[in-house]
C-alpha cells in the first residue's frame, strides 16, 4: 500500500465525526443471528434516524427474527453479513422448495440475488432411488417422490424412470470462496443489498449511520458504543476531545510526511513504468521468435462441458474480465448467455467463445488449455 493510501485509510480513526446519531442494537428473544443494527431495524423499535426504508424486521411469536418480502411473504432470517451485505433467509415451515415453486420474487424490497442456478424439479415413483438426487420430503407423498437437480441433462437421465417434470426455475445462489456458485434448497436463499453501500466502512471496522444534519446522508463512524447507552456516550466525549488536540498537534507532521511519501511514490511509479516499458519491448522482441499456435480446436461435447452463465439485471460478471466480451468487444447485457473458461475464469459471449474453441483449444486471452468440469448453467 502506498503512503498516501495509508494516510487516507487512517484518517477516519484520527478524527472521528461527532455528527453520528447513536442507534440501539437489538435482538429478538430467540436470537440465532447477528445483532440487528443499521440499516436493519425492528418494526416496534423504529426511529427516524436509525431506520433505512425497506429494512424492516420483526420478531415472530416464538422469538425468531423474520422479514416480510412484498411479493413473497414471510421468511425467517438466519444470518446477516454486514461486510458483504448479504442476508440468508429460509421458509418458516422448513419447505423452501415449495415457496420457490410458488414463485419467489424479491422485487419491491431492497434485496436481490446476484446469481441464479437453474433447477429442474421432477416427480418420480416412490420406489425410484438414486444416490445422486436427494428426495424433497416436504413435497413428496406415499406414492410419489419429488427430486431436483441443477444438472442440465438431469431430466434426460431420469426420463426412462417414469418421472414427470414439474418445473424448471431459477434458484438464487451465492458465490463460494473458490469462485464457484453454491446453492442448497434446504439451507435457505442468499440475497444481497447495494443501497446503502456500507461495505468499505464495515471492512475498516466502522459503523454506518445517518448524520445529524437532517439531510439523510450516510456516514461512517468509528470507536462508537455498541448500544444507545448515554453513559457510554459521555465517556467517549473525553476521547473525542483528546483526538481533536492530538490532531491539531500532529497535523503539520502529517502534512510533511504526506509530502515526502507522495514524492517517494512518484519516483517509485516512474521507475516501475520505465521497467514495464523495457519488459514490454523485450517481450515484443522475443515474441517474433516463437512458433505460431497450432493448437487444434475442441469437440462440441468438451465445449458444452464448460460453465454457462446467464447475466441477471446486475450484469455482474463472475470471471476476471470486465463488462465486455474480449472477442466481439461488445458490452455484456442482462439475460445474455456467457461461457466461462475453467482455471483462468475468463468469460465471453457463449456464441463467440464456442466458435473460437472449435478452431483453438486455448483461452483467447491467456492461451491456457482449460480443464473440463461438469456443466452447470448459471444465471447471474
Amino acid at each position: 500500500m502506498d503512503f498516501p493510501q495509508i494516510i487516507i485509510f487512517l484518517f477516519p480513526f484520527i478524527f472521528a465525526s461527532s455528527a453520528f446519531s447513536f442507534c440501539p442494537i437489538t435482538t429478538c428473544t430467540n436470537n440465532t443471528i447477528t445483532r440487528i443494527r443499521f440499516p436493519f431495524h425492528l418494526e416496534n423499535q423504529k426511529t427516524e434516524n436509525c431506520s433505512y426504508p425497506g429494512f424492516n424486521l420483526h420478531c415472530t411469536k416464538t422469538g425468531r427474527t423474520a422479514i416480510t418480502l412484498p411479493h413473497s411473504g414471510e421468511f425467517l432470517v438466519r444470518s446477516i453479513n454486514y461486510e458483504s451485505q448479504n442476508i440468508l433467509i429460509n421458509d418458516p415451515n422448513q419447505c423452501l422448495p415449495r415457496r420457490l415453486l410458488q414463485g419467489f420474487d424479491p422485487s419491491g424490497s431492497p434485496f436481490q440475488s446476484d446469481f441464479y442456478v437453474n433447477y429442474t424439479f421432477l416427480s418420480c415413483p416412490r420406489d425410484f432411488t438414486d444416490a445422486r438426487y436427494a428426495v424433497i420430503e416436504c413435497l413428496s407423498n406415499s406414492t410419489r417422490s419429488v427430486i431436483a437437480s441443477s444438472h442440465t441433462d438431469f431430466s434426460v437421465r431420469v426420463s426412462n424412470k417414469a418421472c414427470k417434470m414439474i418445473k424448471t426455475l431459477e434458484v438464487p445462489a451465492s458465490m463460494s470462496e473458490d469462485g464457484g456458485f453454491t446453492t442448497s434448497l434446504g439451507d435457505g436463499v442468499w440475497l444481497s443489498w447495494h443501497v446503502p453501500d456500507c461495505k468499505d466502512c464495515e471492512v475498516k471496522g466502522g459503523v454506518c449511520g445517518f448524520q445529524k444534519n437532517g439531510n439523510k446522508q450516510i456516514g461512517c463512524f468509528y470507536n462508537l458504543p455498541n448500544s444507545g447507552d448515554e453513559k457510554q456516550a459521555e465517556k467517549n466525549k473525553g476521547l473525542k476531545v483528546f483526538r481533536i488536540i492530538a490532531f491539531s498537534i500532529a497535523f503539520p507532521a502529517i502534512l510533511c510526511a504526506f509530502g515526502i511519501g507522495l514524492f517517494l511514490c512518484i519516483m517509485d511509479r516512474r521507475d516501475r513504468n520505465r521497467s514495464a516499458r523495457i519488459n514490454s519491448t523485450l517481450q515484443q522482441i522475443t515474441a517474433t521468435d516463437q512458433p505460431l499456435d497450432t493448437t487444434m480446436g475442441l469437440d462440441q461435447a468438451t465445449i458444452d462441458s464448460y460453465t454457462k452463465v446467464v447475466l441477471g439485471e446486475s450484469r455482474r460478471v463472475p470471471g476476471l474480465n470486465d463488462g465486455s466480451c474480449p472477442i466481439c468487444l461488445s458490452d455484456f447485457s442482462a439475460k445474455e448467455t456467457l461461457r466461462c473458461i475453467p482455471d483462468c475464469k475468463h468469460c465471453f459471449h457463449a456464441d463467440c467463445i464456442d466458435e473460437w474453441l472449435k478452431m483453438n483449444g486455448t483461452c483467447p486471452l491467456c492461451r491456457t488449455s482449460p480443464a473440463h468440469p461438469a456443466q452447470v448453467q448459471i444465471v447471474c
